[in-house]
């Protein structure tokens, strides 16, 4: 990124004043790189059309493309992003580290900001999607050999419409905490983010936030109350059958229906309705946008109920004992039945609060969320600084469903934004697909995970930081790490209340002891792990009071 704008590439000298290569030059050399066979197919027949572009080779898959370009040195590669294994942009950025006079355009299905804003970040100098005309596919490869980017409107609209979030974000932030400008900030912003379009959002059971244009028509009340029944987004096409009854016009608007989803009830507590009378095809395309909305809507009335309910404490025990119910609340009321894995989770606060916390979230495609993490302070102040950090978590991890970096980067720029404690908060957060037992994970200054084998070959696996902890410096980064569960593995992710417990000598419990302990009961249940090692901690203690949190997960897949 350059003076705020995404740099595409990087440019190179045009082979003649038009920036296309002469006959005597030879064609353009270009590599096709997805995994669908069909799609390879495709792009093939239509590279053979073109008399100035020629195919020199083909990959199914990132790491092959990296090595292929090693060895054919083509012009201009056109890289699908989302592929098993190595994706588009991370094979995008390892070719141009390697060879960076190939221009790379991705090639893709998908214009999600984030996914844009990787392939842009990685060094691709055009995004274009697959419905892309022959002509505008093949003058976006001669332009990428000139060095001229190529961004496609939708892809551009994404960045745009990203943008505007963001600053929507930072106004609600400097708001006062209650909420109460929200409508106005959402009538100056929300327009912009949705062009040619009528928009209204309602809180339910009748709060209206926004309706714009003022003097346009209200979606139906049957839609309203229909919308408090589903969790999911629905966009409907002139003509459509619709869930509360009836049909669209058959010259109507399309419609889009986005539920605002409450943190904690898990249940709609308001929606956003979105319709537009002309480029109706394209009413899908709203969607990611109207979903980001909800969530900061859902994030911000959070944030105002619980500081409301902060200002409704009228002694600092009352409050205190508010708090410790609330944090209470904020874990999961049980933990999530994941078939072929055991989970087991426990936190003992060593106060009425705690900086702890830990997080199971369910995710698209039955992948699960793991979430584990401790605030560096205790007291109320690390009550709310937890609070905070684990609505920020879990609201990014429903929008990078996939990346626990890109999480910890946005929950990282809002922590920054909303809290001036002086306070920091380390995470271990892991996206775990049960089908595969692959791990995807972020540690952020987090005391390392233990990783037991089932067939005891290797020593214990520690699941090392891959950055520094969250609220320290707006501009950190994180590197995401990635292991393989099998059959009987488990995986032992512990606060420092663990290691740093003591007894009546001022003797550390430590890791060392841990790790025996670990090691002791590596064949039992999840549960039976987590009671093993609670009681172990507790029997080294004796009398000596309990000084920090103390907060255990337990995953592992059965036999």
């Amino acid at each position: 990124m350059e003076n705020g704008k995404w740099k595409m590439g990087n440019q190179r000298p045009m082979t003649n004043d038009q920036g296309l290569r002469t006959k005597d030059q030879g064609p353009i050399r270009v590599m096709i790189v997805d995994d669908h066979h069909m799609v390879r197919k495709g792009l093939a027949t239509f590279l053979k059309t073109q008399a100035d572009l020629e195919l020199v080779g083909e990959a199914s898959g990132g790491e092959e493309a990296v090595r292929l370009c090693q060895q054919l040195q083509p012009d201009v590669v056109l890289m699908d992003l989302v592929m098993p294994g190595m994706d588009g942009a991370a094979a995008t950025r390892a070719i141009r580290e390697h060879r960076p006079e190939i221009q790379v355009i991705a090639l893709t299905s998908f214009m999600e900001r984030e996914l844009v804003e990787a392939a842009l970040e990685a060094g691709a100098i055009g995004y274009l999607l697959k419905n892309v005309s022959p002509d505008e596919l093949a003058n976006a490869i001669r332009a990428a050999h000139a060095g001229r980017p190529t961004l496609a409107p939708e892809a551009a609209q994404a960045l745009v419409q990203g943008e505007k979030l963001e600053r929507l974000a930072h106004a609600i932030v400097n708001a006062p905490p209650d909420a109460s400008t929200l409508p106005a900030l959402l009538r100056e912003h929300v327009p912009g983010m949705f062009s040619n379009c009528g928009i209204e959002i309602r809180i339910f059971p009748d709060q209206t936030l926004l309706h714009h244009p003022a003097d346009g028509p209200s979606a139906a009340d049957p839609m309203w109350k229909w919308l408090r029944t589903t969790s999911q987004t629905h966009h409907f096409l002139p003509g459509a059958t619709l869930p509360w009854g009836g049909k669209r016009g058959g010259a109507g608007a399309t419609l889009a229906v986005v539920p605002i989803i409450g943190i904690e009830s898990k249940q709609p507590v308001g929606g956003i309705c979105v319709w537009r009378h002309r480029d109706l095809d394209t009413i899908a395309d709203l969607l990611p946008v109207a979903k980001s909305l909800a969530a900061q809507i859902s994030s911000t009335l959070h944030s105002a109920q619980v500081y409301a309910q902060t200002l409704a404490h009228e002694t600092v025990a009352r409050e205190l004992a508010m708090a410790g119910q609330i944090q209470a609340s904020f874990l999961p009321d049980e933990l999530p039945d994941v078939a072929g894995w055991q989970l087991a989770a426990t936190l003992h606060p060593a106060r009425e609060t705690s900086g702890d916390f830990y997080d199971f979230i369910l995710l698209p495609d039955g992948r699960l969320g793991i979430v584990i993490a401790d605030v560096a302070d205790k007291g109320m102040g690390a009550a709310l600084y937890m609070a905070l950090s684990r609505t920020l978590i879990r609201t990014y991890a429903t929008e990078y469903l996939t990346r626990p970096d890109l999480v910890f980067n946005a929950a990282n720029r809002r922590i920054l934004m909303d809290a001036r404690a002086g306070l920091f908060v380390t995470v271990f957060y892991g996206i775990l697909d049960p089908g595969s037992g692959t791990l995807h994970y972020c540690n952020a200054g987090h005391h390392p995970p233990y990783l037991l084998r089932a067939d005891d070959r290797e020593p214990i696996q520690e699941l090392r930081r891959t950055g520094m902890a969250l609220g320290v410096i707006e501009d950190a980064t994180w590197e995401q790490a990635t292991v393989r569960l099998a059959p009987g593995d488990m995986l032992v992710l512990y606060t420092d209340g663990i290691t740093d417990a003591e007894d009546g000598t001022g003797s550390f419990f430590g890791r060392e002891r841990l790790r025996e302990t670990v090691r002791a009961h590596v064949g039992c249940s999840a549960q039976d792990m987590q009671d093993a090692l609670i009681a172990e901690v507790h029997e080294f203690m004796g009398e000596t009071p309990q000084f920090d949190d103390i907060t255990l997960v337990i995953v592992k897949e059965v036999l």
